[in-house]
């Protein structure tokens, strides 16, 4: 497939590298514009390694790229230039062709105490870049053709360092991770059988995927693609195999994000699913607080997100058997997960729970939280009130019939609560925490409580989706999360107007809930062929479907295979 490696990175699963295409002073980094090799790892200060320059006798040339076989191929002046991982760890890259080359610039002006040095093994150099820049170092050498390095030594430094690589007929060359010290193996690659077995690793991973429409097979391709070439092996604070949200440049695993991609993959690979859900709870509090999120080196807390943890195991527990064991390990995390909110996150004492920020509920800068939080929010109450079932429900399989009875009955106080409280004109409102004052504003945010689904009193679920489906949310595209006639709706506004795949996903799972299969299937497609048009973007603008943000992100691409499956295979 025709890839655009400034849209979406080329990497593979649990790999931490990745090639992008980067345009001049990207981020403010200062960089000439251009193919970069990466890191994902948390610790790099700097994530640029090296800029990959493809020339032609010796002189740089421009490229189309494609991804082909889950290898990497670089067309040049009619040359060819090929990329593919053996292993997470190690990058061949081959030239095919006379006159064919890429140099590889190791930007040690941008580091202190950045440089190569040479290693003579069996008649043969070996090349480390010693990248203090990214925390990271780098093995190459030339299984066929020639390597020339071109370095500037400075007190302590290189002022440059590049790698020349040229061949008579072409090159292949070999780029390892070096974690602590090398180990003496240089072993003989076959680019094509590499190639190949990364592709079957792959394709076994596909084949696991929830099934979409015909129509859509291209994109649950690509999606899938996606999906495993954003895995990362456990490392540091991973303490499991992880799905990065991307490895563009959110290289992290937030705690509601995740859920998203455990429930994709929970149709067919319950192992790794489980390991998504459950990765954030491995880092929980001792007072049930889950982190914002977490990378290899790096636990935020400043910041949780909503607590979607107990509708998202219903999901998976439909479509995934738990082990005893399983089952014994959710009820303890989401029972301290829901105690948490319930203990720390009421303080008006009133059973109702507040978000202290918007961070806190995922949707960062929302209207609803235009004045100074803590604000009651029906999406949060609907949440804790699935949650709190979800709870039920588990001890029940448990045999804990005290426990079964109990969470049954605070999950109904806290929906009757949430029904006085969040309702006016039976439309969902939020309110600031204590006096109850209304929250004026247009946002999206509120109508997620129309997960409860039928637990809505019939009259609510109506007004709703009336309000739904009607001028304020709905595009030709789907919901905005700011009504386009609201002052502030703004195009690229982050939460303040784009559409969301979270956003989408919670809504249509509530609405077919209440029965609204067919508008559920028209919102599931639309959204889907704005996917398929504008990719697995972060966000979308909601009047003309572009995407927005970061371009390869994996809840877009997880709730794209779990909607097209769920909603639009047949009836």
């Amino acid at each position: 497939m025709k890839m655009d490696l400034s849209q979406m990175p080329f990497s593979r699963a649990y790999s931490y590298m990745a090639l992008s295409e980067l345009s001049e002073n990207f981020k403010g980094m200062e960089n000439v514009q251009g193919l970069y090799l990466r890191t994902v790892h948390g610790s790099a200060p700097k994530p640029l390694i090296a800029r990959i320059i493809p020339t032609v006798d010796g002189k740089e040339v421009e490229y189309d790229s494609r991804l082909e076989r889950v290898g990497l191929r670089l067309q040049a002046a009619g040359k060819e230039i090929g990329f593919c991982f053996d292993n997470s760890g190690t990058l061949l890259i081959r030239g095919m062709g006379e006159g064919v080359g890429i140099s590889l610039d190791f930007l040690t002006k941008e580091g202190t105490y950045d440089y190569i040095y040479e290693i003579p093994h069996d008649g043969v150099i070996r090349y480390m870049a010693n990248c203090y820049k990214n925390n990271c170092r780098y093995l190459v050498w030339a299984q066929k053709g020639d390597i020339v390095l071109e370095q500037k030594w400075e007190e302590s430094s290189s002022l440059y360092s590049k790698l020349h690589i040229t061949g008579e007929d072409g090159f292949v060359v070999v780029l390892r991770e070096i974690e602590t010290e090398w180990d003496g193996v240089c072993r003989t690659y076959n680019f094509e059988t590499s190639r190949e077995s990364t592709e079957q690793e792959f394709l076994a991973f596909y084949r696991k995927m929830p099934e979409c429409p015909m129509e859509y097979k291209d994109t649950a391709y690509r999606a899938a693609y996606l999906n495993w070439s954003s895995l990362v092996k456990k490392n540091g604070f991973l303490t499991r195999d992880a799905m990065f949200m991307s490895k563009n440049w959110m290289c992290n695993v937030w705690s509601w994000d995740h859920c998203f991609n455990a429930i994709a993959l929970s149709y067919h690979y319950p192992e790794l699913a489980w390991d998504q859900f459950m990765i954030m709870f491995d880092h929980q509090d001792a007072t049930g607080l889950l982190p914002d999120s977490i990378n290899d080196v790096h636990i935020v807390w400043n910041y949780c997100k909503p607590p979607i943890h107990g509708w998202a195991l219903d999901k998976m527990m439909k479509n995934m058997e738990l082990s005893r064991g399983q089952m014994e390990e959710a009820y303890r995390c989401l029972e301290k997960w829901t105690c948490w909110w319930l203990n720390y996150r009421d303080y008006d004492g009133d059973g109702l729970c507040e978000y202290n920020h918007g961070n806190d509920s995922g949707w960062d800068n929302s209207t609803v939280f235009s004045i100074l939080p803590p604000v009651e929010s029906p999406d949060l109450q609907a949440y804790l009130i699935i949650q709190m079932e979800v709870l039920s429900n588990l001890a029940g399989k448990l045999r804990m019939e005290t426990a079964e009875k109990d969470w049954a009955q605070r999950s109904s106080k806290m929906l009757e609560k949430m029904l006085k409280h969040n309702f006016r004109d039976h439309l969902p409102v939020a309110v600031r925490s204590g006096n109850h004052e209304i929250i004026e504003n247009d946002s999206l945010l509120p109508y997620e409580c129309i997960v409860l689904g039928r637990r809505l009193p019939k009259v609510i679920r109506k007004e709703m989706i009336k309000v739904l489906y009607g001028n304020k949310f709905y595009t030709d595209y789907g919901f905005a999360t700011e009504s386009p006639d609201s002052v502030f709706y703004r195009t690229d506004g982050y939460w303040r107007g784009p559409i969301w795949a979270p956003s989408t996903m919670i809504l249509l799972d509530g609405l077919y809930q209440c029965g609204e299969k067919g508008l559920v299937r028209e919102a599931a497609d639309r959204f889907a062929a704005m996917v398929t048009e504008g990719g697995f973007a972060e966000n979308f603008d909601a009047l003309t479907g572009k995407g927005l943000r970061d371009r390869a992100y994996t809840w877009t691409s997880s709730a794209f295979l779990v909607m097209t499956h769920e909603y639009l295979n047949g009836d």
